[in-house]
C-alpha cells in the first residue's frame, strides 16, 4: 500500500509542479510587466505638459471672450450709432450696424430693441451660426451704456469678477443692443478632449495601484484553481495506475502461492496494458508449461507400470499354452464329451493367451515410446507423402515394421491442403506415428458399419501457428470424456486398452503443441492439433491453445 500512495503522491506532485512552475512564473512576469507598463504610462513629464496644455486653451478661451466683449463695448459705445438711433434714423443705423458686421468676420448679427423689446434695426453677415463648426456666444448691453448679459455656446465661462460687476450695475432699461459672435469650434473640442482625457488619466494614476493588486490576485486565484485541478486530475490519474499496479502485485502474489490461473485486465494500451499481457502470455505459458511437465511426469510413471506389468504377464504365457497343449496331447482316451470340453478349454485359454499377448505387446510399446528428435521439415509435404501413401495402398502405415490389420483398408481418407510450404519444427516418425494411431481409432470406431469409415485431415495457417484438424464420420466422443480420453487406460472401446491417444498426445506434447477432443461437423470425433510456427513465439499458441480449452 505504501508502494501505492507513494506513486499516486509522486505522480499528483509531478503534474502539480508541471502546472504551477510556468504559472508562477507568468504571474511573476505578468507582475512586472504591468508596473512596467504603468510606470511608461504615467510619467509626471506627461501630466505636467498634459496640464499646461489645459491651462493655455483655458487662456485662449479666455482671451476670446474677452475680444469679443470689447467689441461688444465698442458697438454699444459708438456715439454715430446712438446719435442714429436716438434720431431714429434707421437708414443710418442700419448702415453703421452693416458697417460693423463687414468689418468683423466673427460678428454674426447685430440687433437693436426698443425697451419693450421691439426691434428697431438688425443687421447679420447672412448666414446663422453653423452648429456643427462654430461656437456662439451672445452679448447684450445697453446702447451706449455697459454691458447687460451675455450667454456662451460651447465656451468656457468667463468667471472675470470685474465684468460680473458690471452687469449687476448694468441699466434695464433703454434701447439695447444684442450682438451674437461665433468662434471657430474645433479650437474648443480640443479643449473639451484633452479635458476629458486629464480626467481619464487622473483617475487611471489613482487606480494604479488598485489595478496592479487586482492583477495579482487574479493571477493567484487562477494559479490556486490550477493547482486544484492538477492535485484532482494528477489523482484520478495516479488511481488508476496503482490500481492497475495493485492488480499485478496481487496476481503476482497468487501467482507465488501456487495459483496460476489468475488473470489480470488486459484492456488497457498503454506500457501497463502491454504489462497486463505479457504478465498473462507468462502466465498462460508456466501453465501449460507446468501442465505439460506433470502430464508428461505421470506418463512416465505410467509407462514404467506398463513395462513392469508387460514384463509380468508375458512370462507366465507361454508355460500356460505349453502346458495346456501338453495336456490336450496327453487326454486322447477321453470320451467324446470330455474331448469336446477339453478342446473348448484349450481354445479359450489360447484365445486369452493371444489377448495378453495383444496387451503385453501395447503394454511394451507404450513403455519403449522414444522421444521426439525434432528438426525442421515441410508439414505440407508430409502430409502429401501420407495422401500419396494412402492412395498407393490403401492405408497409412508407420515408418516401422510392425504388422498392421488389413482391416484399415476400410478408411477413406480426404486431405484439404494449402498452397506453398508450411515450414515446421517435426519429428517425421513419430508424427506420421501419432497420426496413425488417430486414423486407427476412427477406423474402429466405424467397425460393423457396410461403408468405410471417412476421415477428413484440413490443415490450415494461423497467425501463430498450424491447426492440423482429422474429422470423422463415427459415433464421436460423448462431452463428458473428451477431456479424459487422451489419459492412459482411458477408452471409449470395449477392448481397448486407452494407450494409443495417450500416445498420441505424448507425441503432440514434445512437439509444443496441444491436442484436444472437439465434435465434427460430420457428426464424429474432431481431432484439433495446434503445432507452433518456427517463426513464431510458442507462447502464442499456449495462449490460444488455453483459451480455448
Amino acid at each position: 500500500m505504501r508502494l501505492s500512495l507513494g506513486i499516486r503522491g509522486r505522480l499528483a506532485l509531478a503534474i502539480v509542479l508541471t502546472a504551477v512552475i510556468p504559472l508562477a512564473a507568468a504571474v511573476v512576469l505578468a507582475r512586472n510587466m504591468v508596473r512596467q507598463t504603468a510606470d511608461r504610462f504615467f510619467v509626471p513629464e506627461v501630466r505636467q505638459n498634459i496640464e499646461r496644455s489645459l491651462e493655455l486653451y483655458a487662456e485662449l478661451a479666455k482671451a476670446t471672450k474677452a475680444t469679443m466683449r470689447l467689441q461688444a463695448d465698442k458697438f454699444a459705445s459708438d456715439a454715430a450709432l446712438k446719435e442714429a438711433v436716438q434720431k431714429n434714423s434707421l437708414t443710418a443705423a442700419k448702415a453703421r450696424l452693416e458697417e460693423f458686421v463687414s468689418q468683423n468676420p466673427n460678428v454674426v448679427s447685430l440687433t437693436i430693441t426698443d425697451r419693450l423689446g421691439q426691434v428697431v434695426v438688425s443687421a447679420d453677415r447672412g448666414s446663422p451660426v453653423d452648429e456643427h463648426r462654430e461656437n456662439q456666444l451672445n452679448v447684450r448691453q445697453t446702447l451706449g451704456g455697459a454691458p447687460d448679459s451675455d450667454t456662451a455656446s460651447a465656451v468656457p465661462e468667463d468667471t472675470d469678477a470685474g465684468v460680473a460687476a458690471a452687469r449687476a450695475l448694468a441699466p434695464t432699461s433703454g434701447q439695447r443692443i444684442n450682438m451674437v459672435f461665433a468662434t471657430d469650434k474645433s479650437r474648443f473640442e480640443s479643449f473639451d478632449q484633452m479635458s476629458e482625457f486629464v480626467t481619464a488619466y487622473s483617475k487611471l494614476e489613482a487606480r494604479r495601484d488598485s489595478d496592479e493588486r487586482t492583477y495579482v490576485l487574479a493571477f493567484a486565484a487562477l494559479l490556486g484553481i490550477t493547482i486544484l485541478l492538477s492535485v484532482a486530475v494528477g489523482t484520478r490519474l495516479a488511481v488508476g495506475v496503482t490500481r492497475r499496479a495493485s492488480e499485478l502485485a496481487l496476481a503476482t502474489r497468487l501467482v507465488a502461492e501456487g495459483d496460476l490461473s489468475i488473470r489480470v485486465p488486459e484492456e488497457a494500451k498503454d506500457e501497463l496494458g502491454d504489462l497486463a499481457r505479457a504478465f498473462n502470455r507468462m502466465l498462460r505459458e508456466v501453465e501449460s508449461s507446468r501442465d505439460r511437465i506433470e502430464y508428461l511426469s505421470r506418463l512416465a510413471s505410467w509407462q514404467e507400470m506398463a513395462r513392469r506389468l508387460a514384463h509380468e504377464i508375458k512370462n507366465p504365457l507361454t508355460p500356460i499354452q505349453l502346458a495346456m497343449q501338453e495336456v490336450h496331447e496327453r487326454l486322447r482316451s477321453l470320451s467324446p464329451e470330455q474331448k469336446q470340453l477339453l478342446d473348448l478349454a484349450r481354445e479359450i485359454i489360447e484365445t486369452e493367451v493371444q489377448t495378453l499377448r495383444r496387451l503385453v505387446g501395447e503394454f511394451s510399446e507404450f513403455a519403449r515410446l522414444p522421444e521426439c528428435h525434432i528438426e525442421e521439415t515441410d508439414l505440407v509435404q508430409f502430409l502429401k507423402e501420407l495422401e500419396r501413401e494412402h492412395a498407393l495402398t490403401g492405408q497409412v502405415r508407420p515408418d516401422d515394421d510392425r504388422p498392421s490389420d488389413n482391416s484399415e483398408r476400410a478408411v477413406s481418407i480426404r486431405f484439404d491442403l494449402p498452397n506453398g510450404a508450411a515450414r515446421a519444427h517435426l519429428d517425421r516418425q513419430m508424427l506420421r506415428r501419432a497420426l496413425v494411431n488417430l486414423v486407427a481409432n476412427a477406423r474402429q470406431a466405424s467397425r460393423g458399419r457396410s461403408r468405410p469409415a471417412e476421415v477428413h485431415v484440413t490443415l490450415r495457417r494461423q497467425q501463430d501457428f498450424y491447426e492440423l484438424l482429422l474429422d470423422d464420420d463415427g459415433p464421436g466422443v460423448p462431452p463428458a470424456l473428451r477431456t479424459q480420453v487422451f489419459e492412459p487406460y482411458v477408452s471409449t472401446k470395449d477392448d481397448g486398452t486407452g494407450l494409443g491417444l495417450a500416445i498420441v498426445k505424448k507425441i503432440v506434447m514434445e512437439h509444443r503443441g496441444h491436442i484436444e477432443m472437439l465434435e465434427s461437423p460430420q457428426g464424429g470425433a474432431r481431432v484439433r492439433i495446434l503445432l507452433p510456427r518456427p517463426d513464431r513465439s510458442s507462447t502464442l499458441v499456449l495462449q490460444h491453445s488455453a483459451q480455448v480449452t
